[in-house]
């Protein structure tokens, strides 16, 4: 009975991160089309970059259900633990990405010297800037919440994708209107300083996948709900060990 439980929520966690990971790739790849479309009428490099930053979230969320659909694997012969953990080497390697492109893109831009990418964009990339900021912010808090549903550092590195392509909109929204005031350099200079925040985000959920790879112990306060709940049963006279270790996103207890 135990088993059929654990399986039947698995699956149910699977099913959730499937669903929310297939919206995330239709709404990237309609949300990229658009942005490009708009950078090329609105002659906005800014905005086309960040049409292929959108583009480059499909790959991130295809990495996720990859990751997702291997720690899913039921355990065998090499693996008696299972596969959970494939979920944290989907989370380090979204989060090694996360900090590589942003990085990668603000530097780009701070040393651009191309005459063309400060051209002076029309209107249409500024509403197309907005509309990302609305949509990505809006896919950041969607996969967020399904992240915390299912615990899952996979789903939850993929939402700061969606934020930091919205930072990202910001960025250019920024950029685009400095380059029709007539400094285009805004659009480098607000890209690294959102480099800063993403570059945070990315660092703890590496932290946090490194965490459930070594068997680190879960916090205080639930192995303290642990033994609380088994000293009220009456056949206990004490508890003399209690370990925990974090595998994937379950905890396994000796006591």
């Amino acid at each position: 009975m135990e088993n059929a439980l654990y399986v039947g929520g698995f699956e149910m966690e699977q099913k959730t991160a499937m669903k929310i990971s297939m919206v995330s790739i239709v709404g990237n790849i309609l949300l990229s089309l658009f942005k490009a479309l708009a950078g090329i009428v609105a002659n906005s490099g800014a905005m086309i970059s960040d049409a292929i930053h959108s583009a480059s979230d499909v790959f991130s969320t295809i990495v996720v259900i990859i990751g997702i659909r291997l720690s899913g694997k039921e355990s065998d012969k090499e693996h008696p633990y299972g596969h959970e953990r494939m979920e944290c080497v989907a989370a380090i390697l979204l989060a090694t990405i996360l900090a590589a492109f942003i990085g990668w893109s603000a530097v780009e831009k701070i040393t651009v010297q191309d005459d063309s990418a400060l051209a002076v964009p029309g209107i249409l990339a500024l509403v197309a800037a907005v509309v990302s900021i609305v949509v990505k912010e809006a896919m950041f808090w969607y996969t967020r919440a399904g992240a915390k549903k299912i615990d899952s550092g996979a789903l939850m590195a993929d939402a700061w994708h969606h934020r930091s392509d919205a930072l990202s909109s910001i960025g250019a929204l920024v950029g685009i209107a400095g380059a029709r005031m007539g400094y285009p350099i805004l659009d480098a200079i607000a890209s690294l300083v959102i480099c800063i925040f993403i570059e945070k985000a990315a660092i703890d959920i590496f932290k946090d996948a490194i965490n459930k790879m070594v068997d680190k112990a879960c916090d205080d306060e639930t192995e303290h709900e642990m033994y609380e709940c088994v000293m009220k049963n009456e056949s206990v006279r004490g508890v003399d060990l209690l370990r925990t270790r974090t595998f994937g996103n379950k905890i396994y207890v000796d006591i």
